[in-house]
């Protein structure tokens, strides 16, 4: 029999905090019964000691008891002490949980560190790929928001249109018309959460394990550890890319044409025309990723490569993550419409769905004019952050590194020279605060070595500390050990 002393001790020991008193109790009772503290056939205090014994009211030490009845940890008679239950094991066998659960080799790739040396959420000073979220307009989405949260949808709101609102996807039409020059039925447009589950959706539908994927590198290192995650083989896209003068047969070709990541580049016309190209005559599927789409600081955007298909082998997909905000959770794919049926089916199926009313908000956001005024407002002021870095980094460092001037997008590569090691120097800057990406991370082959350093919030002292930082750093840096 457990003695209400002995009840108290183990509720002590084993109780977490903040929980309920009768949860708290269920709590450390189950815990000491998968400890073998407390043995099969082992008494427990009447309601009454303990409740005495635990200064708690009587009332929470019955829900507690009743609740462990209920999961068959222990069993009560009336007018007889609760007793602990025989649970599965040997009699007295501590019960504990598995220390090492094992992966699948899928499970292997996906939970690799592919953003190693990336140490997101702990300094976020020029890191890559972050809008600034003091541009965020606050007011003018609450007042979407709050419009959306007050619609009744009616099927919308239950299981139906899983792909996306219709009004979004009528929404994103005009959108992608007026900006892009892409022209598509709004049925063409699927909704996700974002890049990553569009690549996993679309890899999952069009491609099998063993098959090749060709992508850009350097290149998008979210992108490969989902094809890896798949048992594709990815390997870099060649180029010149001329279809009868390279080898292979590639599944899927991958790229970021509006502003290369991390390169930030535009590709030119004759390369978009090639890839189409290549995809035609080898039976492939183009992933054309918008990247950074919506900021151009050279020239204007070339046509996607989607607007040029005349075959049904390109995807575009899209997000405003960087737009607006990562946290929102949303962008979409334009498919074929040789796809739209698989596509959906594939999507509802995969769970890879979008809160309705921050889809009803961005309809009411896009429609209203407020996202084209956004990025206009917004594009001025990473402009001003961009010449305001490179013109630090040119002060500072003057030729002894390349630094490009991006033709759009929301980073800059600074190129090293290719015997130093940028994954210490980009540890080395995160210890003085800053969040840059070392190049070699995103390569497959090439051997490139440089610094990826986003602008999005690189007013014009932290950009010359920076400066002063990667200065010292280089002069401090050690030659490369190991490949």
């Amino acid at each position: 029999m457990t003695e209400p002393l002995e009840i108290a001790a183990l509720y002590e020991k084993f109780a977490p905090t903040g929980a309920g008193k009768a949860m708290a109790l269920r709590i450390a009772v189950r815990q000491a019964v998968r400890q073998a503290l407390l043995r099969p056939m082992d008494e427990l205090p009447s309601t009454r000691q303990a409740a005495k014994a635990l200064s708690m009211s009587r009332n929470s030490v019955i829900e507690a008891y009743d609740g462990l009845t209920a999961e068959g940890v222990i069993q009560t008679r009336r007018g007889a002490r609760p007793r602990v239950c025989a649970l599965p094991g040997a009699p007295g066998q501590t019960l504990t949980d598995m220390a090492d659960i094992p992966l699948s080799q899928r499970g292997r790739t996906l939970s690799a560190p592919h953003r190693a040396g990336y140490h997101l959420g702990e300094v976020e000073a020029l890191a890559p790929g972050l809008p600034d979220p003091a541009l965020f307009p606050q007011d003018a989405w609450a007042t979407a928001l709050r419009r959306a949260a007050r619609q009744q949808r009616g099927d919308q709101d239950m299981y139906a249109a899983f792909e996306g609102l219709p009004d979004l996807r009528e929404a994103l039409t005009l959108f992608l018309r007026r900006h892009r020059g892409v022209t598509v039925d709004p049925d063409q447009i699927i909704v996700t959460p974002g890049t990553q589950s569009a690549l996993a959706l679309m890899a999952d539908l069009v491609s099998d394990p063993g098959d090749e994927v060709w992508m850009e590198d350097p290149g998008y290192a979210g992108g490969r550890a989902i094809f890896e995650a798949r048992g594709l083989q990815c390997r870099p896209l060649p180029d010149p890319l001329s279809p009868g003068g390279v080898a292979g047969d590639p599944r899927i070709l991958y790229a970021t044409p509006s502003t290369q990541y991390p390169t930030g580049t535009r590709m030119k016309l004759n390369r978009r025309l090639d890839i189409l190209a290549l995809a035609e005559a080898r039976q492939s599927i183009v992933f054309e990723d918008d990247y950074d789409g919506d900021f151009v600081w050279r020239g204007t955007n070339v046509p996607p490569i989607f607007s040029l298909d005349k075959t049904g082998a390109v995807v575009l997909i899209g997000t405003v993550s960087k737009s607006l905000m990562p946290g929102l959770r949303l962008g979409w794919i334009l498919v074929p419409k040789a796809l739209i049926e698989p596509v959906r089916e594939a999507h509802r199926a995969l769970g890879y769905c979008v809160n309705v009313q921050v889809q009803a908000a961005l309809a009411d956001f896009i429609r209203s004019g407020q996202f084209a005024r956004h990025l206009r407002r917004s594009a001025k002021t990473y402009q001003q952050r961009m010449d305001s870095l490179t013109t630090a980094l040119r002060a500072q460092l003057g030729n002894h590194v390349e630094i490009s001037f991006p033709d759009g997008g929301l980073q800059t590569l600074v190129r090293i020279d290719a015997d130093l090691d940028d994954r210490a120097l980009s540890e080395t800057l995160w210890h003085q605060g800053f969040q840059v990406l070392p190049l070699s991370r995103l390569c497959i082959e090439s051997p490139a070595r440089g610094l990826v350093v986003g602008f999005a919030r690189a007013d014009d002292a932290k950009s010359e500390r920076f400066a002063r930082a990667l200065a010292q750093a280089l002069d401090e840096a050690r030659p490369v050990t190991c490949t």
